[in-house]
């Protein structure tokens, strides 16, 4: 891998307006490891790794090694990919009430805006 990788990372991450504790989070990774993968310090990235922080942006692995065509799939923003990443690692029936209960807030602030 080029030495470029960490900084092809850190630009889409700024690009996606991501904080590092967000990529950190979504890729299960350390916010530790991640500076040094984003650094340079971290000469060595496993494939698992790299795969986990493309996922996590919404790109390819390809354009993380070569920094090209960085444009992500992803339609929605850091916060919401969390927030399904969280809602997703609950049980089925903890996801259902916790889902009623965010859509019961939601309606209550769409009615407090009109």
């Amino acid at each position: 891998m080029k030495n470029n990788v960490g900084g092809n990372i850190a630009r889409e991450r700024h690009a996606q307006k991501m904080t590092q504790e967000q990529l950190a989070e979504l890729s299960d990774l350390t916010i530790n490891y991640l500076s040094k993968i984003e650094r340079g310090v971290a000469k060595q990235i496993s494939v698992i790794t790299l795969d986990k922080i493309s996922v996590a942006l919404g790109v390819t692995m390809d354009a993380l090694m070569h920094g090209k065509d960085m444009k992500s799939s992803e339609k929605f923003g850091p916060n919401l990919r969390q927030l399904t990443k969280f809602l997703n690692g609950l049980e089925p029936e903890q996801g259902e009430r916790l889902s009623k209960r965010l859509l019961e807030v939601i309606k209550l602030s769409q009615k407090t805006n009109e």
